[in-house]
C-alpha cells in the first residue's frame, strides 16, 4: 500500500515538474515584443540587395476569385529576373543594367530593349520588387498570433494593420492587413500575406502571398542565352 502511495505521489510530482518545465519553455520560446521585432525584420529586408522570392496575387470580387499573377523572381542589385504568369499571360523577363530581355510567349524568342528600365513600372511593382510593399508610414500595433513551421523553419506569426507608404497601393486599396512569418532563429522574413479592400468597389479584395529566400546572399543574374 505504501509503495502504491509513493508511486502515485512520484507520478503526480513528475507530471507537475514536466508541466511546469513545458510551460516555462513555451513562455521563453514565445516571448517576443512584436512591434520592435517587426521593425527590425523590415529594416533588414529593405536593406537587402540580393534575395529570391515567390509571389501569388489574386483578386476577390463578389466572392469570385481571379488570379492576377503567379511569379518566381530574384533580385541582384539593380538587376532582376521574373518568370511566371501575369493576367493569364506567360512572362519571362530579365533586367540587366539598362537592357530589358523579354521572351515572346508566341515565338519564344527574346526581345531586347536597349536603354530600358522596368524597375520603376508601378503596375507590376509587386512582381518586380515585392519589398516595395513593405514601406509604411505607421505599422500600427503588431500582435503575435501564433507560431508555425514553414518548411524546416520555426516562425513567429505576427499580424498588424499599417498605413502603407506606396502611392499606387494607396490610390486603389484600403484597410490593409499584413501577416508576417518571421524565422525565430535569424529574425528574417520568411513569408508575408497582404490583404486589402478596393477603395472604389466595396466587397472587392486583394490577396498577396510572398515567400522570401536567400536574403543578402550574393549571386549574379546573367542575360538569357
Amino acid at each position: 500500500m505504501r509503495e502504491k502511495t509513493l508511486f502515485f505521489a512520484l507520478s503526480v510530482l513528475m507530471v507537475v515538474v514536466l508541466g511546469a518545465g513545458g510551460f516555462y519553455l513555451y513562455h521563453v520560446l514565445t516571448r517576443v515584443e512584436p512591434g520592435p521585432l517587426v521593425e527590425e525584420v523590415l529594416q533588414d529586408a529593405l536593406r537587402a540587395s540580393y534575395y529570391r522570392y515567390q509571389i501569388s496575387a489574386e483578386f476577390e470580387i463578389e466572392g469570385r476569385k481571379q488570379k492576377w499573377s503567379q511569379v518566381v523572381g530574384e533580385k541582384s542589385g539593380n538587376n532582376f529576373h521574373i518568370k511566371g504568369n501575369i493576367l493569364g499571360t506567360p512572362v519571362d523577363i530579365y533586367q540587366i543594367g539598362m537592357k530589358t530581355y523579354s521572351c515572346d510567349p508566341v515565338s519564344e524568342r527574346w526581345v531586347i530593349l536597349e536603354g530600358n528600365d522596368l524597375s520603376g513600372e508601378q503596375m507590376f511593382m509587386a512582381e518586380i520588387n515585392p519589398l516595395k510593399n513593405f514601406r509604411f508610414k505607421r505599422i500600427g500595433e503588431p500582435q503575435l498570433v501564433g507560431i508555425e513551421k514553414m518548411g524546416k523553419k520555426k516562425c513567429w506569426v505576427i499580424e498588424f494593420s499599417p498605413q502603407v507608404e506606396n502611392d499606387y497601393l494607396e490610390a486603389w486599396w484600403q484597410n490593409f492587413t499584413y501577416r508576417l512569418w518571421i524565422d525565430r532563429k535569424n529574425h528574417q522574413l520568411v513569408q508575408a500575406k497582404v490583404t486589402a479592400e478596393n477603395k472604389n468597389s466595396p466587397g472587392s479584395f486583394l490577396s498577396l502571398v510572398i515567400t522570401f529566400q536567400d536574403f543578402h546572399k550574393k549571386f549574379e543574374i546573367k542575360p538569357p542565352q
